[in-house]
């Protein structure tokens, strides 16, 4: 079989664009539908719009409460009550609302890393200059041509045939993360799927779009040069995308995803990456947002049920969603495959202000979950909430660079050590211990 030049694979891309009514996807006609099995992958979930990380994972005891609780005299974590701190190690409990992920902390299979950001010379409050420094993995720097995501691809060399979705944005658009890379599948809804119309008509038992745009390709593209076999591949993606309807689809175990709430739009965001990851068709990276985290005004008291509580109510589909996929893919006997990485652009300033919200800041807790993972631990260093100890007198620090608990996971889970293509410029220090492995726990930029 010949190689697909440049020109025909972007023909049969067209094709496959086509035939989708606008699903982005760069797939390898070539690539033929057997398995990539055994393949781990990592899901990048980003909390866009700055997460307060101090209403998630707050000191509930030992020397910081007290000046957390001068600090946010409306917004503390309680201790007693209804809405209490769920307790985490040490002196630090999680907002009231994650049940959920208390329960998979509890289970071994979340760890929480303090102080999560960039050193001190590439912090920006500015969200989009942040996300930028986050999705391209480049902080100080918005003018990289590639996300971290698909240099992580680009590095671990040709991806095999066999693999038929190596990267997938589940969603309505491609992060940054993916900043540079062809194949990748951005999908939102597979319900939607309607190329050419649905009238309701069926022919053969398939629906008249389905089946007209199957025919129409068949005849338009049945030789063995590179424009018929991209033209295969588009068929062979209509065919995988038609498999994918949500609608048809039974989590493993029983798992639960959220129906109504804050969580709903990111739970069917995370079934699509069940419902891929249990296809076995080579799954290596795949992302999703939840926004909503831009709490300036009227945040949510810290004694404040879910009902009226805009910043629990987020947590509270977080968690949902989050526990509901874990039990999806643990129910199917992959969850050690997976690993989640949940992380915001920024904290938000300790004090809060004027308008019971909070502003934006620096440091923040990073969520790591999968089976393989060191989980009911806390890892990293928490800087403190002394006068003496915030950034700039007014944020939580950033003591963890994000690119180390990343960097971690493309090498200890997804098997790539060429960490210096992708986080370039990054002085990698070692494992914090997140996974298994050869872990040197170590603090900070040492």
């Amino acid at each position: 079989m010949g190689n697909v030049t440049r020109r025909a694979f972007l023909k049969g891309s067209t094709i496959c664009l086509t035939a989708l009514g606008g699903l982005r996807l760069g797939l390898d006609p070539r690539k033929a539908k057997a398995s990539w099995t055994g393949s781990n992958f990592v899901v990048y979930l980003f909390l866009r719009g700055g997460m307060d990380g101090l209403s998630l994972v707050a000191p509930i005891s030992g020397p910081d409460r007290d000046p957390y609780v001068q600090k946010r005299p409306t917004l503390y974590m309680r201790t007693t009550g209804a809405t209490a701190g769920l307790p985490l190690s040490g002196d630090y409990g999680l907002n009231f609302a994650a049940t959920g992920l208390h329960d998979l902390y509890q289970q071994g299979k979340l760890a929480v890393v303090h102080g999560i950001g960039f050193p001190i010379d590439q912090i920006s409050r500015s969200h989009f200059d942040a996300q930028d420094y986050c999705d391209l993995g480049t902080p100080g720097n918005t003018r990289t041509s590639t996300g971290w995501l698909a240099r992580h691809l680009e590095s671990v060399g040709q991806v095999p045939d066999s693999a038929q979705i190596p990267a997938l944005a589940s969603g309505s658009a491609p992060p940054l993360s993916y900043l540079g890379r062809r194949d990748v599948m951005t999908l939102d809804d597979p319900s939607s799927f309607h190329p050419n119309g649905n009238s309701g008509t069926t022919v053969d038992g398939q629906p008249l779009y389905k089946a007209s745009t199957m025919i129409t390709i068949n005849q338009m593209y049945a030789g063995s040069g590179a424009l018929e076999l991209a033209g295969t591949g588009a068929a062979n993606t209509v065919e995988l995308v038609d498999s994918l309807d949500l609608a048809d689809y039974t989590p493993s175990a029983g798992a639960n995803y959220p129906t109504t709430g804050a969580g709903v739009t990111l739970a069917n965001q995370a079934k699509l990456i069940a419902n891929v990851a249990k296809h076995d068709v080579g799954l290596q990276v795949a992302t999703l947002d939840y926004g909503g985290w831009d709490t300036h005004e009227n945040q949510g008291a810290g004694d404040q049920g879910t009902n009226n509580n805009q910043y629990a109510a987020r947590v509270d589909g977080l968690s949902q969603v989050l526990t509901a996929l874990y039990n999806d893919l643990a129910g199917s006997g992959i969850a050690d495959r997976m690993v989640v990485c949940v992380q915001s652009e920024f904290g938000r300033r300790v004090r809060e202000n004027d308008n019971h919200g909070t502003d934006h800041g620096s440091g923040n807790p990073m969520l790591v979950l999968g089976g393989r993972v060191r989980g009911g631990q806390l890892f990293g260093t928490f800087g403190g909430l002394g006068d003496g100890q915030l950034f700039q007198n007014e944020d939580v620090a950033t003591t963890t660079d994000t690119r180390r608990v990343l960097s971690e996971v493309v090498s200890a889970h997804l098997g790539n050590g060429d960490l210096a293509s992708v986080f370039p410029g990054y002085a990698y220090p070692g494992p914090l211990g997140l996974l298994p492995g050869d872990a040197i726990f170590a603090n900070g930029f040492d």
